[in-house]
């Protein structure tokens, strides 16, 4: 049975060199002739474990939109577009792998996006506390008068 686990979908390429990680592996995981890989394997390919940390079958089970693991098996780690091709073909045009490529780029932009979302607020709600605290100060100062 093969597994799919993401401790938080929403934010796994803001991980620092994530998205270099995700690339190099999208990059081995399509390319190479064999289409599983075991950590050892990745290790040497990839020269070294992942940057964003773990290991390489950790990167893939945070990513299962392009990477499926099955623990149990010697060869635990897989692109899942390998495993959906007609005809049983095992090898992926270039023009799909450049859009994977452009998808987990897009996925990381996204996610960039959203998490600088709420950094626009900060100017205007310390506008709003500043002019709270003036209008405070105007109504204690006027009450202290009379």
């Amino acid at each position: 049975m093969w597994q799919l686990r993401s401790k938080s979908p929403d934010k796994q390429y803001l991980a620092p060199n994530r998205l270099a990680d995700v690339l190099a592996l999208i990059q081995v995981l399509a390319l190479d002739e064999y289409a599983h890989r075991t950590e050892g394997g990745l290790n040497s390919e990839l020269q070294g474990p992942p940057k964003s940390g773990g290991t390489w079958t950790d990167v893939a089970m945070m990513h299962p939109e392009f990477f499926r693991v099955q623990p149990e098996s010697t060869h635990p780690v897989s692109l899942v577009s390998r495993h959906v091709l007609p005809d049983g073909s095992r090898h992926l045009p270039a023009d799909f792998i450049g859009q994977l490529i452009t998808a987990a780029i897009d996925l990381y932009d996204r996610q960039v996006k959203r998490s600088e979302r709420w950094t626009y607020l900060v100017p205007i709600l310390v506008a709003l506390i500043v002019g709270g605290f003036t209008l405070l100060g105007v109504v204690l100062g006027q009450g202290s008068r009379q």
